[in-house]
Formats: structure tokens, C-alpha cells, sequence
């Protein structure tokens, strides 16, 4: 006897639902030119960039990554899209500290691909005309999810990475 068994995954993904939360991510972008380790001009770029690649359907996650003034990258905000209705609630941004990290500390914005999406290499050549390269690496460490963004089941689960 044969037997099959098929899985399915209904997405929650809509462009209205990615708008919806991304602003919650803008407010994190913010908070780190507020505090004075990023230019704000540069936050605009990356997030409008980053909204393209979310708006695309492309993204798996993507991370604020810091790097210290000694060269160490061991912190990181993490967040981890989700499109498959596991994110019923809906935090605001903001919320974590940074103002324990020296002055000359650096931020680089890192985004994991679905190397699956039909989009993807639309997004790229669109990412590499604007500066983008490849070849980086997600920070790897401790984490603790504490906040996550959701409208209708979309989101994003956002996870402190190191000691941040």
C-alpha cells in the first residue's frame, strides 16, 4: 500500500499587509538615527530599498547589524518575515537600547533571500544598481525575540541578537 501526503501553505502575503508593517520597521530604522549612528538620508535609502525587496516578495529576513569600533559584528536586530500566519500580534517599533554602544560603532543593514522567489532577479539587479553587493553574512549568536509586527498574519518576528 502507497501511501502520499500532501503539505499546503495559503501566504498572508499582500503588498497592503508588507506596507502595513514595514512602518514598524521604519520606526526601528529611526530610532538608530536618533541615536546618532546611522545619517538619516541613509536610513531613507535603506529603507526604501529594503520596502522594495519586501514589496517584491523576496525577502526571508533581514538584520540591523552593528559592528564595533574594534571590529566586531556579534550584535544585531534580527527580523524574520513570516507570511504563513504566525504572527497574530502587533507591537509597535522601537523599544530596544543602543545607547550602551560606543560612538564610532557602525550599522549595516543585511538581507536573506527566498531563493525560491519568482522576483528575485528583478530585485537584485534593481538592489545592485543602487550599490548593493553580495556576499554578507546574517550575525549568528544568542537571540531573544521580543517584539513582533503583524498585520493579518503577515509579519515580521524582530529578535535581539548578541548583547543589544
Amino acid at each position: 500500500m502507497i501511501k502520499s501526503y500532501t503539505a499546503s501553505h495559503a501566504s498572508t502575503f499582500t503588498e497592503a499587509r508588507a506596507r502595513a508593517v514595514l512602518h514598524n520597521v521604519l520606526e526601528d530604522f529611526m530610532q538608530v538615527a536618533n541615536a546618532g549612528f546611522v545619517a538619516r538620508e541613509t536610513i531613507k535609502e535603506w529603507f526604501d530599498e529594503l520596502s522594495f525587496a519586501v514589496l517584491h516578495n523576496v525577502v526571508n529576513s533581514f538584520q540591523l547589524q552593528f559592528m564595533l569600533p574594534d571590529g566586531r559584528k556579534d550584535r544585531a536586530l534580527h527580523y524574520e518575515v513570516r507570511d504563513d500566519g504566525t504572527v497574530p500580534e502587533g507591537s509597535k517599533g522601537g523599544g530596544f537600547d543602543l545607547y550602551g554602544l560606543p560612538r564610532n560603532t557602525r550599522v549595516i543593514l543585511c538581507v536573506s533571500y527566498r531563493g525560491d522567489a519568482p522576483n528575485l532577479d528583478k530585485v537584485l539587479a534593481w538592489l545592485r544598481e543602487r550599490g548593493w553587493g553580495s556576499g554578507g553574512s546574517l550575525v549568528q549568536g544568542n537571540t531573544s525575540q521580543d517584539r513582533a509586527f503583524s498585520r493579518d498574519g503577515f509579519g515580521f518576528v524582530r529578535s535581539k541578537v548578541g548583547d543589544l
